[in-house]
Order: C-alpha cells, then structure tokens, then sequence
C-alpha cells in the first residue's frame, strides 16, 4: 500500500512563549505604525497648523481664517478641527463661513476625504445646529469632489463622485434605502462595496440603515415565516434601546420599527412577525407595566389596536390548535368532529374584527399541549376545579356579546347586554369552572334578564344553528356565512326559508 503525507499522523507542535520583552517591542512597533498612519500626509509642523486653526476658530476670528485657508494645508487643518472636535464645530461651523472656503479654498484629497467625513458622521444633524449648515457643507464637499483628480480605486471621494444623488441631499439615506430595497442589498454590503466601511456607524450610514429596516418592513409580508432579516432587524432594535437615549419627542427608533410592524393589515401574522412585535414592544395588552408605557404608550392608538387583535388571534388559534392537538393525539373522535365547526366560527368572529378581548382559561394538561402546539407565549389563566386538568375555555367579548367556550363537554355561554367583568379583569389569573358553569351565567341573569343569555350544548350541527338564532332574535347582526361551513350555512338558509 502506498502511503501518502495525508495518511501520516499528525505532530503536535508546542511553539515556546514569547518572552515579556519580544511582546514590549512589537507592541513598541505596533504603537509607531499606528503613529505614522495618523501622521500620513500631514507634512511638517500640521500640528502647529491645528493648533492655530483651533485658536482662530475659538476666537471668531473667520477673517484671518478665510485668509490663511488659501493655504491648502491650512485650510485641511480647519476641517481637521472640526472633524476632531464636534463641540466647536457646532459653534463655529457656520453656513457663511462654509460658503467663503468653498469659493477661496484650494482642496487636497486628504481635505477631500477629511470633509466627506465630516458630512458624513453629522449628516441629519447638521441643521439642528444651524439652519443651512447641511446645505452649505454639502456644496462644500461637492466642490471638493468636483475638482479633485478622478482615480481608478473606489475610495470616499470616488464613492461622492459616482453617489452625489444620495450623498448631498438631506434625504440621501432615505433614497439609498428604497433603491436598495429594490436591489435586495442591505446597507452595510453596499458601504463595503463603495469603500465606505467606516462610516457604518456614522449619521448617514445609521438613517440610511434605519430606512432601509422600514423600508423593508414596509415591502415584506407579515403573513410569511421565513423572514430570517427580520430577526437581524429584531435584534439590532433590542440591543440600541439598551444603550441610546430616546430623541426629543421621546422615542426610540424602535417606536418607528413598532409602528412599522403593526401597519400590516393582516388578521394571520406569522409566528416570526409575532415574536419581533413582543421581542421589541412587549404584550400590548399588558397596560400596568412599565415595558407597556415605554413602547406602547408611545405609538399611535391604531398600532396598539391591531397589535393587540393579533394577540387575541393568537390565543384563538393556540385554544384551537391546543385542542386539536389533545383531540388527534388521545383519539378523541367527539372532540374531532367539533373541530372544523368551532374552528370556523371563532376565528370567523377575529377576522370580522369582533373580537375586543380575547382570554385563554387553561387547565394543566391542556396548557402543556398547547405550548407544544404554539412557539408564541400566550396570555393564558388557571383554571381549576373537578374535571379542570385537560379543559381548556376562551372568553371572547365582542361588545354587543360575549361568549364563554370550552373543549369536552362544555356548554357554548352567550351573553347579551354585556360582558363578563370578573373574566375580562386581568388582574384574575385563575378562575374556577364551577364559576363558569353557573356562577358568571346566575349573575348575568340578575343583572340582564334571563332572556339575554344562553347555554348551548354542541350537538351535531344544531348548537351553531341555535346559537345564530340567538344572537339574530336579540338584534346582533353578523355575517353568518363567515362564520359556518358551507354546507351549514345552507341548511341554515333552507330552514329559515319558511319564515322569513
């Protein structure tokens, strides 16, 4: 057999420990290689110029600044100490001052380059200091560009060059992201390709990636699981609010992504748009938290409004995918044969927008098959009492009625005239099922009249039938064909022909 180096085993190498006075010299050479690069073009006495730039600038003296910026290497200093020094940018960075070294200054490419970032790293924030400053340090940079020598390497004045739509306009970013979009390229890939890399962090390169998270928020379908970006978007949001302060109205750019989320018109979410929605803002339901009044309280009235029906649809959907479940797997065939009706007339009430509040009462059993069925925690009671562990009921209050519903053999509840308050109080996390059965229903009598409630027991098709009738006599109007199957539906309508 022949054999090869592959085959041969492989040797441990043990390389000996540098010694304390080989690492001193390289970190020696290190620190004077990160020296020279800073020093890299600034000639002799650059420092000096700084210096004297600084103490002109302080001093207001914009004269002898704009006499001494004939001095190309004088004139670098300038934009050299306002790149260093945000503080006296702000103060002395003026749109006059900007528009006069843009007529009498001569540009390098270092000045080139130290303007650009400039613009750059303050962008959308330029104004805020003084109205026009963007504008005139724009055409200040767009000028350098202009009349620097073009270059075959993509550096930041080539990028300005072949980008001047979207890097000297107060909108670039935004522009940027919606072509982006269109692209399918996501910012920092196209900073990386454009020789921008070091401006990730920069003003424009934060709105444009702040545009480009809303814009493809704004493009993405809710309704769609695989949406792994959105999980990059998710956590990105997550950990900013962790260490930036809110702007001035107050938010967080996680607002802006919140409301963003909850504009979808959507009744079905995916599990993914779900998690992002909880990952940044919290339950909407959940008022009296300090994460609610932080987010929620925030955003405008509709984004909570169809956040929390999707919460409600939520808990719908794990009450009928949880008994499902608990049917298919212990082979119940009677709840079985309940399931598509229920299905069909909860989740017809939700996609009616009915459904005002929506609470999950869970015994143990039941509420074990159900986190196994949903990958969203839901918002869910206790429920105790005789018979309790496998059952599982929903209240769903849909403000002209309420209905209590329940797996095994519990009855459908309907309540007309009003709710239920001690169910709808969330500051109750466990209910009795003697208390659903018959105490609630006794009370809604007392208060209502008997004539406005109603016990159905699910019976073949008849329950549903009887059910509508209910509701339609005490002048509750639905679409009915939304919420029965087909064929239910039209006996429905066949036995109702006769009296019409």
């Amino acid at each position: 057999m022949r054999t090869t180096l592959v085959d041969l085993p492989g040797r441990a190498v043990r390389l000996p420990a540098w010694q304390p006075s080989v690492t001193a010299a390289w970190q020696q050479r290190a620190e004077a290689a990160g020296a020279i690069t800073e020093r890299a073009g600034t000639g002799r006495n650059f420092d000096a110029l700084v210096a004297e730039a600084r103490s002109l600038l302080t001093a207001g003296e914009h004269d002898a600044v704009l006499r001494r910026s004939r001095d190309r290497r004088f004139l670098r200093a300038v934009i050299t100490v306002w790149a260093d020094d945000e503080a006296l940018a702000r103060a002395t960075m003026t749109p006059g001052l900007l528009q006069s070294l843009t007529v009498a200054g001569v540009f390098s490419r270092l000045t080139t380059i130290t303007a650009a970032s400039l613009l750059l790293e303050h962008f959308d924030l330029l104004d805020e200091w003084r109205p026009g400053t963007f504008d005139a340090l724009a055409r200040l940079v767009r000028e350098a560009v202009r009349t620097a020598p073009t270059r075959g390497e993509r550096d930041v004045v080539e990028s300005l060059r072949v980008n001047a739509a979207v890097m000297f306009v107060p909108d670039g970013p935004q522009r940027l992201a919606a072509w982006l979009i269109t692209q399918d390229i996501d910012p920092v890939t196209w900073l990386r390709s454009h020789g921008l890399s070091a401006h990730f962090d920069s003003r424009f390169g934060r709105v444009a990636r702040d545009a480009y998270f809303l814009a493809w928020i704004a493009a993405a379908d809710a309704a769609r699981n695989d949406q792994p970006y959105l999980t990059s978007i998710t956590d990105e949001v997550v950990a900013r609010q962790r260490t930036e302060t809110t702007d001035a109205d107050g938010r967080y750019f996680g607002h802006l992504v919140l409301e963003a989320l909850t504009a979808k018109p959507t009744h079905h979410p995916s599990t993914t748009w779900l998690e992002a929605v909880l990952a940044i803002g919290g339950d909407p339901r959940a008022q009296e938290t300090n994460q609610w009044r932080t987010w929620w309280a925030r955003v405008s009235p509709e984004a909570v409004q169809r956040a929390v029906r999707w919460m409600q649809g939520l808990n719908l959907r794990a009450f009928l995918d949880g008994v499902e479940a608990y049917a298919r797997e212990t082979g119940n065939e009677g709840m079985q044969r309940m399931l598509e009706r229920r299905r069909r007339f909860l989740l017809g009430l939700y996609e009616q927008d009915l459904a005002q509040d929506v609470r999950l009462i869970l015994g143990d059993g039941i509420r074990r098959w159900i986190a196994r069925t949903s990958t969203v925690a839901t918002d869910a009671a206790v429920l105790r009492g005789s018979i309790s562990g496998d059952t599982a009921m929903v209240y769903i209050d849909c403000g002209s009625f309420s209905l209590v519903e329940g797996s095994h053999n519990f009855k459908l509840h309907l309540y007309v005239g009003g709710g239920v308050p001690a169910i709808e109080d969330r500051s109750a996390t466990e209910f009795d099922v003697a208390y659903l059965r018959e105490v609630y229903p006794e009370r809604h009598f007392r208060n209502h009249g008997g004539h406005m409630y109603l016990a159905v027991t699910h019976h073949g098709t008849e329950w549903i039938r009887t059910a509508l009738d209910f509701l339609r006599s005490r002048g509750v109007v639905l679409d009915e064909r939304a919420l029965m199957t087909p064929n239910d539906y039209a006996d429905l309508a066949r036995r109702r022909a006769g009296w019409r």
